[in-house]
């Protein structure tokens, strides 16, 4: 007696997140990014030479017409050193902390809105919070580690997720 041979089905096409929704495709993700990777840069840079305008004045006001550093400018030298330093955390803290925001505020940064897409969670679709966001921004870096592979894998993987996405447990979808 010979047993039947097994016959090969179709797998089936993966489901999206929800009956009528679409996960975001690369070209949106990417044109987001870019988008707020300009943004974040305008912003820095702004923060920035409002920083260092103090500073370098200080610094010239410090320095007399025999360029010796004169002992009465030091305490305003100090005080606009003072002044970067600050400033210098606000433009990391800004930096470090403008997806995360955005992400668990709406999940959506403005580049992202400009692209009609936003990120939930992969379990039910609903918005992600600050942890999740954090883990996401972690997650980031670990992609960009790897010689960028983490965001390659949005090509391969059939929900369009990175590994940034995997390890937080996050999907992009289209709000168009």
């Amino acid at each position: 007696m010979t047993t039947p041979a097994p016959s090969w089905q179709t797998p089936a096409e993966p489901a999206g997140p929800a009956p009528g929704v679409q996960f975001a495709g690369h070209g949106a993700r990417l044109g987001a990014f870019i988008l707020d990777g300009i943004l974040v840069g305008i912003v820095t840079t702004v923060l920035l030479f409002v920083i260092m305008i103090p500073l370098f004045g200080a610094l010239v006001g410090a320095v007399g017409s025999d360029g010796e550093l004169d002992s009465g400018e030091l305490g305003a030298l100090g005080a606009s050193f003072g002044f970067f330093i600050l400033g210098a955390v606000v433009i990391g803290v800004f930096s470090l902390l403008y997806f995360p925001f955005f992400w668990a505020r709406g999940g959506a940064t403005p580049g992202m809105r400009v692209a009609g897409i936003r990120v939930l969670s992969d379990r039910d679709g609903s918005r992600i919070g600050w942890g999740t966001a954090l883990l996401r921004l972690i997650g980031w870096w670990v992609s960009a580690a790897v010689f960028y592979l983490g965001f390659v894998w949005i090509l391969v993987d059939s929900r369009r997720r990175g590994w940034h996405d995997l390890l937080a447990g996050t999907c992009v979808i289209s709000t168009r």
